[in-house]
């Protein structure tokens, strides 16, 4: 699990509120395809294979690892930015947590605690806590 902030949290995976987990967050100018489908179709191996489904790329190491984590964090801009209704909720939650987060990988609860706060940045608030720790990419 990852956490940012303090309890209670937003908790950002399918097991709790969707609109903010990596299956369920859909990009209309991209084809209204998921965040986790555009981010695990994006994985380049050693092999060459690449354009896989999320069900054969998760887990697999990336040779484009540096790649795909700055996608998935644009993703999410992207996302945020075609659903403003979900900032206020964002922004209300004291802290946001993802139950399957693992540190090192990519991890929608790291990159909605770095817009909130970067919003919360914006607004003049003083962020919750420090940034988000960068990851080591070992996706």
């Amino acid at each position: 699990m990852l956490a940012y902030g303090k309890p209670p949290y937003l908790e950002c995976s399918s097991r709790g509120d969707k609109r903010f987990s990596a299956f369920a967050a859909r990009i209309r100018a991209r084809g209204n395809a998921s965040i986790e489908t555009l981010y695990q179709s994006a994985k380049i191996f050693a092999d060459g294979a690449t354009g896989l489904g999320w069900r054969e790329a998760k887990g697999r190491r990336a040779v484009n690892a540096k790649e795909c984590a700055a996608l998935y964090a644009t993703l999410w801009d992207e996302y945020m930015a075609e659903n403003p209704d979900l900032m206020p909720v964002l922004l209300a939650a004291s802290g946001v947590s993802d139950m399957f987060g693992q540190a090192g990988h990519c991890c929608q609860a790291t990159e909605l605690w770095r817009i909130a706060e970067a919003a919360r940045g914006r607004a003049g608030v003083v962020p919750a806590t420090a940034p988000p720790q960068q990851y080591d990419l070992e996706i």
